[in-house]
């Protein structure tokens, strides 16, 4: 759950998902969705077309682009700095929309100047390719599975399996 508090005016520094995570793979995306109404004035999620298929660059504390202490990856560009550079796509969002993106797809969001709350909930979706890979340079012991090691499926009490494609659809009870 992420939410932004009218008046809190930082904004979300530009990141990608993947580094905040004991995981390797490519199957793996974020869904995003608003709980309040999105736009410029209170959160708005920019997003960097393309970026999915960029290497795996050092997470962030979120508020700033300094990459969290202990992370062996190079940090992100400065994407703040230099806006005009990149293709960004920002995306206004009303509740019940849902915005899907790959782990490593670089995104960011404006601060909230207006008088409004800006909430939304995050969930992670995880491909039969993905492993997990413990990493330095996380927040602190985030996402950590004491019963997987390194190379395991992402199946356990912490990342439990919730569909198989060998299951099929479930038709509705009754």
């Amino acid at each position: 759950m992420f939410s932004k508090e009218p008046g809190s005016i930082r904004r979300t520094a530009f990141h990608q998902d993947a580094p905040y995570f004991h995981l390797t793979g490519d199957q793996a995306c974020t869904v995003w969705m608003p709980l309040d109404r999105v736009d410029a004035s209170n959160g708005m999620m920019g997003y960097v077309r393309a970026s999915h298929k960029w290497d795996i660059y050092a997470a962030n504390a979120f508020v700033t682009q300094d990459p969290i202490l202990g992370s062996t990856l190079e940090p992100l560009p400065d994407i703040e700095g230099n806006e005009a550079e990149f293709d960004i796509v920002w995306c206004p969002a009303e509740p019940g929309d849902a915005i899907v993106h790959h782990v490593r797809t670089v995104h960011g969001a404006t601060g909230n100047t207006s008088d409004r709350h800006r909430r939304a909930l995050a969930l992670r979706f995880l491909g039969d390719d993905v492993r997990y890979l413990e990493r330095t340079g996380t927040p602190g012991d985030s996402q950590l599975a004491p019963t997987l090691t390194d190379g395991d499926l992402m199946d356990s009490p912490e990342f439990p399996l919730i569909w198989t494609r060998s299951d099929g659809v479930v038709p509705a009870s009754g």
